[in-house]
């Protein structure tokens, strides 16, 4: 039975990746916008075809039923293989059921295509903007902004050769944006007058989720790969052999630099950076206008001329037969994704992410970086200490050689 129960799961699975890529061939692409600034950010859109287009006409459904037929993987079958499914599906309902398979008609097993909705696409490093029409004459707009990530650093901003540095990832959080519309007339009807192939309650929706650690990357030090361990985690400790000095690679100098005012003005930093790779997806749900049926005894013979139920139960005797009554209703439905950076046309290299190092760009960098300041207890709650910045996945830290001196508040 858990076997059964797998494969017909499997199979359901694959009827909604065959519905989505049918939707998708319908409209969609993806553009890029290098504002605003500080970060950037991603625009998606969904609408309807064109402006003023007569969406297509629709007809009750006629009850019966469709064969369908499709290859999925199956735990029966050989690892790497498909096997050809066959189903059949309610024409009204939708309700998929009768499944067989076949494990010796077996194919190489494909990944299924991703599908991106976006007919407007903006993106940059503060969020991004997908919108769409799904092929018909409204548009639904949603943005998502690329979610804060915490740098936990100690001491900061600044702290001595080969003197005890820590650094952590205090969170990697995600962040969700909508769009909604209340009403499309798909199927040619309005809010006060719906038809069949209507929706309404249209909600798109766009995600930002981590996928990794963060990669701080610091002068004479390296990439540190830091995973979020919250708050009160231990940090990763490390130190400097060298002076944030010109001639061991020091920048710019503090007093150049907003935020930097605890520095003297003339002390040089190193530029470092912070980084953290997120993978963004898509879900547009609604509720469709559609026909339903209901079995209702009627009083009177059928058209074969049998009586086939009871219009009272308190009856002895059949005295009608089964009507199929049509009535409107409305489902929920739902369509989703994820979209990849390679279905971005224009994305920069600079937001393109490969987090791995296997060659392939599956997700995006965010550069929202708040640096928090830590105490010696690996606090970022102490009143006398607590700080923080936000260069835009920039870092900017000063390295000192004196004994004296470790770069905390009120110190010269």
């Amino acid at each position: 039975m858990r076997k059964l129960a797998t494969i017909t799961l499997l199979a359901l699975l694959i009827l909604t990746l065959f519905h989505q890529s049918a939707k998708a061939d319908e409209t969609c692409y993806s553009i890029w916008t290098p504002d605003p600034p500080p970060f950037g950010g991603i625009t998606f859109v969904c609408e309807g075809g064109e402006a003023g287009e007569t969406p297509p006409e629709t007809t009750p459904c006629v009850p019966g039923t469709s064969q369908g037929a499709g290859y999925g993987s199956s735990p029966e079958g050989e690892a790497g293989m498909c096997y050809r499914i066959e189903w059949f599906v309610d024409n009204c309902t939708g309700y998929a059921y009768g499944f067989t398979y076949d494990y010796s008609d077996g194919v190489e097993c494909t990944p299924a295509e991703s599908v991106n909705p976006c007919e407007t696409f903006e993106m940059t490093g503060g969020g991004i903007t997908c919108g769409g029409s799904f092929g018909y004459t409204w548009y639904i707009e949603a943005t998502v902004g690329f979610p804060v990530t915490y740098l936990d650093l100690r001491p900061y901003p600044a702290t001595l050769v080969r003197w005890p540095t820590a650094a952590r990832c205090g969170a990697l959080s995600s962040s969700t944006g909508e769009g909604t519309l209340s009403y499309a007339g798909n199927g040619g009807g309005s809010e006060d007058e719906p038809e069949v192939g209507d929706w309404r309650d249209l909600v798109l929706s766009l995600s930002l989720r981590p996928t990794g650690v963060l990669q701080f990357t610091l002068p004479n030090i390296g990439t540190l790969a830091l995973p979020p361990i919250g708050d009160t985690g231990n940090p990763m400790l490390f130190q400097w052999e060298v002076p944030s000095h010109p001639a061991a690679g020091g920048g710019p100098l503090a007093g150049d630099i907003s935020g930097l005012d605890e520095l003297p003005a003339d002390i040089p930093v190193f530029v470092g950076s912070a980084r953290s790779p997120y993978r963004l997806f898509w879900e547009l749900s609604y509720e469709q206008r559609v026909v339903e049926h209901e079995n209702v005894c009627t009083r009177g013979l059928s058209d074969e001329g049998t009586y086939e139920c009871k219009t009272n139960s308190s009856l002895y005797y059949f005295d009608g037969h089964w009507d199929r009554i049509p009535y409107y209703d409305w489902d929920e439905r739902s369509q989703s994704g994820e979209i990849q950076p390679s279905m971005v046309a224009g994305l920069p290299g600079g937001i393109a992410a490969d987090p791995n190092n296997d060659g392939i760009v599956d997700a995006y960098w965010n550069y929202n970086v708040t640096i928090r300041r830590m105490n010696d207890n690996n606090r970022i709650d102490d009143n006398e200490w607590a700080r923080s910045w936000n260069w835009g996945g920039t870092v900017y830290w000063a390295v000192r050689e004196g004994q004296g001196q470790i770069g905390w508040p009120g110190l010269p």
